[in-house]
């Protein structure tokens, strides 16, 4: 059976002929509280249900993304960092993919309600960022988007096509579901019991400081490989015991740097840096608190420092309000990099810069595709994306 693409269908949406919107569209599924009045075909109608999902689904609420509209006119929210807010759903889809492998996540949120105007041209943005991050939105149109499609309105069809263009495009991209995160950085956790809301927190902050992390449960540390990591946070109330104490240390005994709460080792501290006490042990460090970890947004600040910026596998100028995703083929000829910028309208001149050389590199939007070219920068390699609205992806190989 095919993969589900699935879409809300408007409750205003009686008639079959509202059918034809579909017809050649990725979109396989329909979605609701009671199937529509009518024969659907070959169209499957699922009611959703979190507590009894599809096979091989994953239900969550998610947000609408976007930065965050503060109360005062041309402003945004603002987080403790002073910068704009960003509500964002990759921290969610990464979650759910790492506790339930190998099923398809959906992301079930609606526009925003109440006197919000949602612009008609906001909607590929969700579509982007689910499928970017290897879920699906269901698809779910506002009551003014659905009359204006059911009316003919120009501005509405031109929009559902961009819709049903995003979709396709990663449709034909399915295969980097499944590729790996290229990540300087490990992060071991539960994600349940006391420390689940800190935990979920580093993983929802960490893209704020562009600080690229794997995250894997605790109970998969011992058997997991971390050839590719400098550094590794084991983010639970209590140190690592057994086979997972063995497997961390000899991280850190090879050369890696171990951040993991205070009596993970008992060695001498060699000095203090980021309110975290700092011991060698072997070829490597390990890094301990000198407080219990509370704050998760300081938490992301200290791992990056303690890390150094050096060993950042992206680094990018001119996008505080993005989320990018890299990820790299099994066999590591080819990357990927997603870059989805949660403020409205165009991006500024975005600059992308790797340390590792790579042989070509091609930008891809949802409306175009081009060559690009790799410039020498300060510290590697530099690419000009320059401006784009939604979604781009950059696509090197080695």
């Amino acid at each position: 059976m095919p993969e589900l693409i699935p879409m809300r269908w408007p409750a205003a949406w009686t008639s079959a002929s509202r059918l034809e919107l579909l017809k050649g569209t990725p979109i396989n599924c329909l979605v609701g509280d009671a199937p529509p009045p009518f024969p659907l075909g070959d169209l499957r109608f699922i009611k959703p249900d979190p507590e009894h999902p599809p096979e091989g689904v994953v239900l969550r609420e998610g947000v609408w993304p976007r930065v965050l509209a503060a109360a005062k006119k041309d402003t945004a929210g603002a987080g403790p960092t002073g910068g704009p807010w960003v509500d964002s759903n990759a921290w969610v889809v990464r979650l759910a993919r790492l506790m339930d492998p190998g099923k398809t996540v959906w992301l079930t949120h609606s526009p925003p309600g109440g006197n919000e105007v949602v612009p008609l041209d906001s909607f590929v943005k969700p579509v982007a960022e689910a499928e970017a991050f290897g879920a699906h939105w269901v698809l779910t149109l506002d009551q003014s988007f659905a009359d204006a499609l059911a009316q003919g309105a120009d501005k509405a069809r031109q929009e559902w096509q961009r819709v049903v263009s995003a979709l396709r495009f990663f449709e034909t991209r399915r295969e980097r579901r499944s590729w790996e995160p290229v990540s300087p950085l490990a992060v071991i956790s539960t994600f349940e019991g006391e420390g689940k809301l800190i935990s979920e927190e580093f993983l929802n902050l960490a893209p704020r400081r562009h600080l690229a992390y794997r995250a894997l449960r605790v109970a998969d540390a011992a058997q997991a490989s971390f050839e590719k990591q400098k550094a590794i946070l084991y983010l639970e109330t209590e140190p690592p015991r057994g086979e997972v104490l063995a497997k961390l240390v000899g991280f850190a005994r090879g050369g890696g740097l171990l951040i993991a709460p205070l009596g993970t080792v008992d060695a001498p501290s060699e000095g203090r840096q980021s309110e975290h006490s700092v011991r060698r042990y072997g070829k490597g460090r390990v890094a301990m608190p000198l407080e219990k970890w509370e704050d998760p947004f300081v938490l992301v600040d200290q791992v990056h420092v303690l890390m150094s910026h050096r060993e950042d596998a992206v680094r990018v100028w001119n996008g505080a309000d993005m989320d990018l995703y890299h990820l790299a083929s099994p066999d590591g000829r080819r990357e990927v990099v997603h870059l989805i910028p949660y403020a409205s309208g165009r991006t500024g001149q975005v600059t992308l810069g790797f340390s590792r050389p790579y042989r070509s590199v091609r930008i891809a939007t949802l409306a175009s595709e081009r060559a690009a070219r790799l410039a020498k920068g300060g510290l590697g390699v530099e690419i000009d994306l320059g401006e784009f609205t939604d979604y781009a992806e950059v696509m090197l190989e080695a």
